[in-house]
């Protein structure tokens, strides 16, 4: 080109990107040194457009680049700077994408939510030497904030970049970065707490709430503050919010404003642990918040005692414990809007489940965030492990440790609470397997129970091979069937049934018997019917089936299928019926749809309908489909008033309502709750976790090791599964005894319902327990309470006696010590036994074992009844029933009765259980009436054992009159139906054994207490007490108060009779019969002999008597003992 020749554009434009490349690349240089920048400037020296050439100074582009090659000299994600001459709410904003770049409304969402609007645009391809392309986006923005300080723009670069790198959400909360100066962690607290406010019924919409706060931002930092002063470790502790607060509230003359602002306070001050200062800003994005959800007033009922809320932008969990120390699955919800409402329902449920075991009771579940549609089955459960863990690790980060016996707070966070170290999980609906995943995390953190945690892991109990939950529920069958006059082992029985072979509980339970003839079953796949199965041959299909990974009803054999029957897609369009279906189904119709045929199995007129399935089958006919809250279900589900079954079990949760299982036991079927049924399930669990507790301290001591602990715990599983099934049958056979007498213990059993209601919080409407009026109602129709309410009055006896023995010193009494040791496997009692002593739950072990074998022996009310007629606390009562329980082997006896044949009438051998119940009373009473609590167990236990000893074997003999005679009528009629003669004989003379306690004490260390016992039966004849005690029998006890004045009358016999027989003993003279000892005290007492027999005369003649008419006859025998010399209470000796 010759000089002064014009310069075409082209060769300026040539000259000004040279220019700009040689700046890029020395400001490359000054940035990244020497040799970095060279390479840099090789990368990027034609990766500009010169459009971005045009728009960018270097020291801008080498940022670009910078934020493309990441590093410590990487600029924000999005960089915000001031734009020239624009007004102050004008901003720019940069950011650099690496490839592959976002799609613009991937983007313009995160500033919506920081309420910037996008006034322009402009975007430029950078592509690097073989690399991909990569973009920057250059945004005007506009805000309502004014002039933005630097400290604002960061609080802005911040958040945008937390927000497109996942770890805060881009939603209207984010307002407050500009709006109130927050961080975006800040702000993601204030996400949470309104998140968990939702979950726990707090109505108003987040946009709204998103609002509100944007426009208080004085507010909203004076409750950051308040939450600082109330959690920051570093600050000072301030627990009372701050005066801004209260200040802002009276301002506010909105309702809806002030009812928001005022649940968020409510929020912060309901919190009493919380992670939130664990993590720095580059740590987990999860935030965990321990609370106390008592003080929060929109919360419904039943309120846990405990509720962690586990927050992050992946997942969202719930975790509700009743009690401190509690357990429950963990599951993985599909509902999303009201996953608390589902978990409550489930704990509140697992509440009741628990009253068998230690724990009380609590349940999680979490909420998978990201979408899951077009991820693979491996994708999908990748995505849910990853959430598991997460809700896991917000779990634990809140929770104390224990080391050498001391409680240990977690790093970093203020505790408002007590130490609260337990903390277990359980696997449920979606975590199945990823019981080891919790655990390696609990060994993570080091938590103090290590596997377990969670229980059921690889070194744990696999339920489905041991087939726990089946034979526990099977134990309920066994019940149901004796109550029908049936064997469970010998008879042939019809079932149909909810699940299929490869299934826990109804895989398991329908292998328990080859005498099972089971003529249908669906899942969700398939429907299987067998209209007439030969029992044997399809029990070995089952099993072959049960054996078969993976299988499902199209595996079942169609040669072993009976002529009519077959399997069928749940989707296909609809099922021709034999002949053969018809008729074992009950129906007249010739097809079906899948749905209509599986409402037919469900009302199918067989002995057993068994689930095993998942889902909520039946309804009460007042109920709708709404309220069985299952609406996968829905088109399947039957009303209770449809069913034709005899016996219905639950192995499953849930398979009916409550409702259901009320009406259905009002119309007669036979059926008790989940909870009571598959209760093997959860027991197994906490024997475990209570027994690795154990081992694992011996491991800590070098006692033995890991290896040796997962050996010894493998080698007592059998044993482990007989105490669970021993646990369960229990549990059914006390309903069963106390079911027998609802109707005549009706008002007792309201009474308990009072009482729950008043010191446990009960609440009829959620258990569906009858109100006043239905009471009433019941009363007249001659009805008592039903199994499934009577179980739900169980487990509240449970959990209620638990908690009082627990607040008292009972579990602590050193002649518990062998409830210890008894509730080790055998195998290691041995060896570990002593260690019992030092378990950390050993209070909790003994409370429960001896709540359980009370409830599971004499029933729901009878510490109640004991208070309300003695005034002494359930602790005390306790106390005074472990003592005749163990002076007798009450419990000896009842496994006795428990044993007897199937010859004896069910209605015998119930007869029986309630004697052995009115027994337990009478002696309880007897404690509580002669001697102050509480009641020195060991002591009494040793006296009065060996003296009984003496008497049991002469009582018999010792006996006159109408005692002896209603013995030896009551001991033939035993044996006449088959009752062993020696049962027989100590069955028959339980009611003049309860006098026994008279005896010995009169006799003390002094006297022969068969002698004593003479005297006492033969005074009893002389003076007509044995015919009074007859009529205060035969008293009415319909209402609360007829049964105490029985009761009062009852005592009061007995303590005249005691005074009595030591008033005739006081004349005894060597040599003496006890006949004669008798008649010369009658004879040194005649005038007031005669009198009694005067009044006992006009009684005779009287008819019907009362209590007025009694107890004149009772103070005729108080005068008789003052006249005749009574010396008033004897001493023990």
């Amino acid at each position: 080109m010759h000089p002064g020749a014009p310069v075409s554009n082209e060769q300026t434009r040539t000259r000004r990107d040279r220019a700009w490349e040689q700046d890029v690349a020395e400001v490359l240089r000054s940035v990244f040194g020497a040799d970095h920048g060279r390479r840099l400037s090789a990368d990027y020296g034609g990766a500009f457009s010169p459009g971005y050439r045009d728009d960018t100074p270097a020291a801008v582009a080498v940022t670009d680049i910078a934020g493309l090659e990441g590093g410590p000299q990487a600029p924000p994600l999005g960089r915000l700077y001031r734009v020239g001459r624009q007004p102050a709410g004008a901003v720019g904003v940069r950011v650099c994408w690496p490839p592959p770049p976002p799609l613009l409304q991937e983007v313009l969402p995160i500033f919506a939510g920081l309420g910037l609007r996008v006034a322009d645009h402009r975007s430029h391809e950078i592509t690097p030497a073989h690399r991909a392309a990569a973009r920057v986006d250059d945004f005007g923005l506009l805000h309502d904030a004014g002039e933005l300080s630097p400290t604002a723009q960061r609080l802005v670069e911040d958040a945008f970049t937390a927000m497109w790198q996942g770890h805060a959400e881009p939603d209207g909360f984010n307002r407050l970065v500009l709006a109130a100066g927050l961080h975006w962690r800040q702000v993601g607290l204030l996400r949470a707490a309104y998140h968990y406010l939702w979950q726990a019924g707090f109505g108003f919409s987040q946009p709204y709430v998103e609002s509100t706060l944007a426009g208080r931002a004085e507010f909203v930092r004076a409750l950051l503050a308040h939450f600082d002063a109330r959690f920051d470790p570093d600050a000072a502790r301030a627990d009372q919010p701050p005066p801004e607060l209260e200040q802002t509230l009276r301002e506010v003359t909105a309702l809806d404003e002030d009812k928001t602002l005022r649940a968020l306070l409510g929020f912060v001050d309901a919190v009493v642990r919380t992670n939130y200062f664990q993590h720095h800003d580059d740590g987990p994005d999860r935030l965990s918040f321990k609370i106390a959800p008592a003080g929060l007033p929109f919360v419904p009922r039943p309120r846990p005692l405990f509720e962690t809320f586990v927050h992050s932008p992946r997942v969202v969990g719930l975790h509700l414990r009743g009690e401190r120390v509690a357990r429950g699955g963990i599951r993985w919800s599909d509902r999303p809007e009201d996953f608390r409402t589902e978990v409550l329902g489930l704990m509140k449920a697992q509440t009741v489940k628990n009253a068998l075991i230690v724990p009380g009771g609590a349940k999680g579940a979490f909420v998978v965030r990201r979408p899951l549609a077009g991820l693979d089955g491996h994708a999908v459960q990748q995505e849910v492990r990853d959430c598991y863990s997460t809700f896991i690790r917000g779990l634990l980060d809140v929770t104390d440790n224990l080391r050498n016996n001391a409680v240990v707070p977690p790093q970093r966070v203020v505790c408002h609470d007590g130490p609260d170290p337990y903390l277990v999980v359980a696997a449920d609906k979606g975590t199945a397997r990823l019981s080891d995943v919790a655990n390696a995390i609990a060994a993570e953190y080091g938590f103090w129970l290590g596997d377990a945690f969670a229980s059921g892991g690889s070194a744990g109990y696999d339920h489905k091979a041991m087939g726990i939950t089946a034979r526990g529920a099977w134990m309920s069958l066994r019940q149901h069937f004796e109550d029908l006059g049936r064997c469970l082992d010998t008879d042939e029985f019809t079932a149909v049934g909810v699940g299929d072979m490869s299934g826990d509980v109804f895989g398991n339970g329908m292998l328990l018997s080859p005498r099972i003839r089971l003529l249908g079953a669906f899942d969700h796949r398939h429907i299987f019917l067998d209209p007439d199965p030969d029992p044997a041959l399809s029990h070995a299909e089952r099993a072959r089936l049960a054996a078969l990974p993976a299988s499902s009803w199209a595996d079942y054999d169609r040669q072993r299928i009976s002529p009519g029957g077959g399997v069928f897609s749940r989707r296909a369009k609809s099922v021709p019926l034999s002949p053969q279906v018809r008729s074992a189904l009950g129906v007249q119709a010739e097809s079906l749809t899948p749905p209509e045929l599986v409402q037919a199995l469900l009302r199918a007129p067989v002995d057993v309908l068994w689930n095993g399935g998942v889902g909520t089958f039946v309804k009460a006919s007042t109920q709708t489909h709404a309220d069985a809250a299952d609406p996968v279900n829905d088109a399947i589900r039957v009303d209770a008033d449809q069913l034709r079954a005899r016996v219905v079990v639950e192995g499953g949760n849930l398979g009916l309502t409550q409702r259901a299982r009320i009406e259905f036991a009002l119309r007669g079927g036979r059926i008790n709750t989940d909870f009571i049924d598959n209760s093997a399930g959860v027991d197994t669990s906490d024997r475990e976790v209570n027994l690795k507790i154990l081992l694992d301290a011996a491991v800590a001591d070098g006692d033995i090791d890991r290896g040796e602990r997962d050996r010894m715990l493998a080698a007592v599983a059998e044993d482990v599964a007989a105490a669970v099934l021993t646990d369960s049958r229990l549990q059914s056979r006390v309903l069963g005894v106390v079911e027998a007498e609802a109707p005549v213990f009706l008002d007792q059993h309201a009474q308990s319902i009072r009482i729950f209601e008043q010191r446990d919080n009960l609440d009829r409407e959620l258990e569906c327990l009858p109100g006043e009026q239905a009471l009433v109602e019941r009363r007249r129709a001659g009805l008592g309470l039903v199994r499934p309410e009577l179980a739900v009055l169980l487990a509240h006896a449970k959990n209620s006696l638990t908690r009082e023995l627990l607040a008292s010193p009972v579990p602590d009494d050193a002649y518990l010590a062998e409830e210890l040791r008894a509730w080790l496997p055998a195998a290691l009692r041995e060896r570990f036994g002593e260690r019992m002593a030092g378990h950390p739950l050993r209070r909790q072990i003994v409370a429960t074992v001896v709540s359980n074998d009370v409830a599971d022996h004499v029933g729901t009310g009878f510490f109640y009844r004991l208070e309300e007629t003695t005034g002494i606390s359930a602790p005390d009562a306790v106390g005074a029933y472990l003592a005749v329980r163990d002076i007798f082997g009450v419990n000896a006896l009842w496994a006795e009765v428990d044993a007897v044949g199937p010859g004896c009438p069910v209605a015998l051998r119930t007869e029986m259980f309630h004697d052995l119940q009115r027994f337990c009373q009478q002696g309880a009473l007897w404690f509580l009436r002669h001697r102050r609590p509480p009641v020195d167990i060991a002591a009494e236990v040793d006296f009065f054992r060996r003296q009984i000893r003496q008497l049991a074997p002469v009582l018999p003999a010792a006996l006159a009159g109408k005692q002896a005679e209603a013995v030896q009528r009551r001991r033939a009629e035993l044996t006449g139906h088959g009752v062993p003669g020696v049962l027989a004989g100590r069955i028959a003379v339980l009611g003049p054994l309860a006098a026994s306690l008279d005896v010995v004490e009169i006799a003390g260390d002094r006297r022969d207490v068969g002698f004593v016992a003479a005297v006492y039966s033969a005074l009893d004849v002389a003076l007509g007490m044995d015919w009074l005690q007859e009529q205060i029998v035969e008293l009415p006890s319909e209402s609360h108060w007829e049964l105490l004045a029985k009761i009062s009358l009852r005592d009061d016999l007995f303590a005249q009779r005691r005074r009595l027989t030591s008033a005739a003993l006081g004349r005894y003279v060597p040599g003496l019969s006890a006949g004669e000892v008798v008649e010369d005290w009658v004879a040194a007492n005649s005038a007031a002999v005669r009198r009694c027999a005067a009044t006992l005369q006009q009684l005779r003649g009287a008819g019907r008597l009362d209590v007025a008419m009694l107890s004149v006859a009772l103070q005729d025998l108080r005068n008789l003992a003052q006249i005749s010399g009574d010396p008033g209470p004897a001493s023990q000796g």
